[in-house]
């Protein structure tokens, strides 16, 4: 070969220098207590040395005789990577007795990259990526100037995420049953703890971007009682102040706490954070205002606010354009046709069963209008309407009902408060109240309709 050992001794040399020069990054990160340095460390998505994401994993395993080629795919376990890190910082990748708090945290690190795009290992390099997370924390508990470690807070949250999902989609596909996404809630929070539990204001600046990861794993799970929680936190006196945070994570925030008020049929307070979601949300990001409105026209709907055809037209949400005009005209066939139609992705959005409310809505708006003309036609009873007349409007809108069914419909608008007046059953005429006998929809739905 010409050379004493062979290319097997040569690539072992090769790889412990990536291992090197791996913890020599790690150590300047710390050293200089570079924040952003040290997120390109943490990262196991995209690990920062030549060869990609499993580089070092491979170097780790070679150093320590677990492999013969650099090519070949396999995951390295975690004390593996611990004791290939330790070795590197002992070779004089870092001084002697420096870092060495960070060795579990950095060989956790590898042992993860070494399981990225490799589905048969997504669960190790979960379990590996926890393992770290928790280390990690450790480290950033016993810094009192823990705050230079943000940016890599930050890194670590979403590769939590990313690494839990990618463990649920290969247990679905073995038809196992997908349980990582749940567990990761606990790991994050063990995070938002460490960023909370500490009298140093500049180590909170995470917190809230911690709480909206979690809010989107909750939402995710369908588990959302556990978001009460969270804003409950957020509330708290000892949270950073609201207007500290990045406007990015205030407008997310708002999004998912505008969504829980929507489930939670609290109309008002879901248009408030989402209104705030969608002025603050970047001009530029269409794609997420086009997601905050498909949960806040449905609000403004119930609370009697229709949105302009340009707004829909400009965040391409037709999906509504139906559905404003049934509210606009007092079409319950245009209605009913609407809601057929975008029913699977309505109920995709979760917004299927909030836009179904919106029937009454429409027959307070046909029977407000049947009930403008009788006006005009008998100004001496303006106020007392036969129902035979809401009858033949409704069967111009396509619906065949009977006077019975009219006077069951106009009851149920009576009782749910949508107008105000009673019915003479006798005389099957309705007496409307002569003082505001259609009460704002935005009434209506505050007192629980």
């Amino acid at each position: 070969c010409g050379y004493v050992g062979g290319p097997r001794a040569l690539d072992r040399d090769r790889h412990r220098r990536a291992m090197d020069d791996y913890v020599a990054l790690a150590r300047d990160a710390i050293a200089r207590r570079d924040g952003q340095a040290l997120a390109t460390v943490v990262n196991t998505s995209s690990h920062p040395w030549r060869g990609g994401a499993t580089c070092a994993a491979r170097a780790a395993a070679v150093s320590l005789g677990g492999a013969t080629s650099a090519r070949e795919h396999f995951k390295v376990d975690v004390e593996t990577a611990i004791g290939a890190v330790r070795a590197a910082r002992e070779r004089g990748a870092a001084p002697s007795g420096a870092c060495a708090e960070w060795d579990d945290v950095l060989g956790a690190f590898v042992a993860c990259a070494s399981c990225a795009n490799d589905a048969s290992v997504a669960e190790d390099g979960y379990e590996a990526h926890a393992r770290a997370t928790r280390e990690f924390v450790k480290c950033f508990k016993n810094d009192e100037y823990g705050a230079w470690m943000t940016p890599a807070i930050y890194r670590i949250v979403d590769d939590a995420r990313m690494r839990a999902d990618e463990a649920d989609r290969a247990l679905r596909a073995r038809g196992e049953k997908a349980a990582k996404l749940a567990d990761v809630g606990s790991t994050l929070m063990l995070v938002y703890r460490a960023v909370s539990q500490t009298s140093a204001p500049e180590k909170k600046a995470s917190q809230l971007y911690v709480v909206n990861t979690l809010f989107r794993i909750y939402f995710k799970l369908n588990t959302l009682h556990l978001c009460k929680n969270l804003i409950n936190a957020v509330n708290l006196p000892t949270f950073l102040p609201f207007e500290q945070f990045a406007k990015s994570e205030k407008v997310t925030y708002n999004f998912y706490v505008g969504r829980l008020a929507v489930f939670e049929d609290a109309y008002e307070r879901a248009d408030q954070h989402l209104t705030y979601a969608f002025e603050k949300c970047h001009a530029q990001a269409t794609k997420n205002k086009r997601l905050i409105l498909q949960y806040l026209i449905p609000v403004r709907l119930i609370l009697g606010s229709l949105p302009t055809q340009k707004l829909l037209s400009a965040y391409d949400v037709r999906e509504f354009s139906d559905i404003v005009e049934a509210m606009r005209r007092g079409d319950a066939r245009l209605l009913n046709s609407a809601l057929d139609d975008g029913e699977a992705t309505f109920i995709k959005q979760g917004t299927y069963l909030i836009l179904e409310k919106l029937r009454m809505s429409v027959y307070r708006t046909l029977f407000k209008k049947v009930h403008a003309i009788h006006g005009e036609l008998e100004p001496a009873k303006a106020n007392q309407l036969a129902l035979s007349k809401f009858q033949i409007a409704l069967k111009f809108c396509g619906a065949d009902v009977d006077v019975d069914e009219v006077e069951c419909i106009v009851a149920n608008l009576i009782f749910r408060k949508f107008i105000k007046g009673y019915i003479s059953h006798k005389n099957r005429v309705v007496v409307l109240s002569k003082i505001d006998p259609f009460p704002s929809l935005k009434t209506v739905f505050a007192n629980g309709a």
